[in-house]
């Protein structure tokens, strides 16, 4: 079955949320108004934002995609919410007739501002060819020191030590699957990895488990607390693991994770080598609006309304290209999804040159298809030395 999924502004979902029953009420209303075919009161209930790349005919085409691909709506079958911090998130599992599925709303002051269509969750998922079960153990354990994070360990059946890859994920407050509707993209990978002689660790990420205390930084807060400091944790916590060999461990990034990890890397000696999937090596800002492009070009046009939208999103990516950026505005200040210290301290760091500059070894992965991290950013490694392999 296809995934349908709408993506608005946040590359970096560094979000917090408190829920209230209001928003529920308004999601199912949302609901309601699309099954009836009344967009342009759906649409009401957007954050301006969002209606630069979500109009009423664009809602109205994907709605239609969604019945054509999943059959005729049939109801709401329950609703369950989630919190982090600032924002509100609302789950609708809805009965269509050949499926059920997820409509995912994220709020902020009572507005939509991300809306997702997703396979509902199911308690089983399916595992890879690829994988032996029987290879492997996998052990539950924790990791860190203020924010403890819950991790996975799997060890391979067999004489160690054995060399580990630890993920660390792309934006948002992932779980320690990367899970992504049916799909669970760092638990397959571990267990695959693990059928072949790697032991691997992925953990809860610290957004997903403390997502109320990004809004206790006074100034903003930058990928350090967001991703680094626990990445560092995970490797001196293998690195005490008698199965693992500790001159063998390796980091495995997707997306911002990706990007991070040469720099991850510089920060500590004990990295021997580093996988890169979908990893970004342009700003963020950059590939914000030209995600926000991307979507508002769907159909092949954009209407008068959509382009005075787009104008005000565009205002606020060229803040973020403002040279006064730092004196201009205040640290903690959000935009676009994260505080200006966020974006000032990716500013300051090149992904591509500071790999360039490490004596380890690099894979790099990228698929075609990608419009969020796109063959561009794949294309702005290839500028690292010829006596690297790719």
């Amino acid at each position: 079955m296809r995934r349908y999924i709408i993506l608005i502004l946040s590359f970096i979902t560094l979000i917090t949320i408190t829920l209230a029953q209001e928003e529920i009420s308004i999601a199912k209303d949302f609901v309601y108004l699309m099954s009836q075919g009344d967009y342009e009161k759906a649409v009401g209930y957007f954050y301006s934002s969002v209606s630069a790349v979500i109009s009423s005919s664009k809602l109205k085409e994907i709605w239609e995609s969604l019945i054509k691909g999943v059959g005729s709506y049939e109801g709401i079958i329950e609703e369950r919410t989630e919190e982090s911090g600032n924002y509100k998130i609302v789950y609708l599992t809805t009965k269509f007739s050949n499926a059920y599925i997820d409509i995912k709303m994220v709020f902020l002051n009572k507005n939509i501002v991300g809306l997702f269509f997703l396979p509902a969750q199911i308690k089983s998922f399916n595992t890879p060819p690829y994988v032996n079960l029987e290879a492997f153990e996998e052990k539950d354990l924790k990791i860190g020191k203020d924010f403890v994070l819950a991790v996975k360990l799997t060890i391979p059946k067999g004489k160690g030590p054995f060399p580990v890859v630890i993920f660390v994920h792309g934006s948002g407050p992932n779980d320690m699957d990367e899970t992504v509707g049916p799909n669970k993209i760092f638990r397959d990978l571990a267990w695959g990895l693990s059928s072949f002689g790697i032991a691997t660790l992925r953990y809860d990420k610290r957004a997903k488990i403390y997502p109320q205390e990004f809004s206790k930084y006074e100034d903003g807060f930058t990928v350090m607390e967001e991703v680094i400091v626990d990445v560092l944790y995970a490797i001196e916590f293998v690195k005490t693991q008698e199965e693992i060999d500790k001159s063998k461990i390796f980091i495995l990034g997707h997306s911002l994770g990706g990007m991070l990890a040469p720099r991850i890397a510089s920060l500590s000696k004990d990295v021997k080598g580093i996988i890169i999937m979908a990893g970004p090596t342009r700003l963020l800002e950059d590939l914000i609006w030209e995600q926000i492009n991307y979507i508002a070009n769907l159909d092949g046009k954009i209407d008068e309304k959509e382009k005075e939208q787009l104008e005000l999103i565009k205002k606020e990516v060229e803040k973020l290209e403002d040279p006064e950026l730092a004196t201009k505005y205040s640290l903690s200040m959000n935009i676009l999804g994260a505080p200006v210290k966020y974006f000032l301290d990716l500013k300051n760091y090149d992904p591509v040159k500071t790999l360039s500059e490490l004596n380890i070894s690099a894979l790099i992965i990228q698929g075609e298809r990608d419009y969020q991290v796109t063959i561009k950013d794949f294309e702005g490694w290839s500028i690292l030395s010829n006596n690297r392999e790719y």
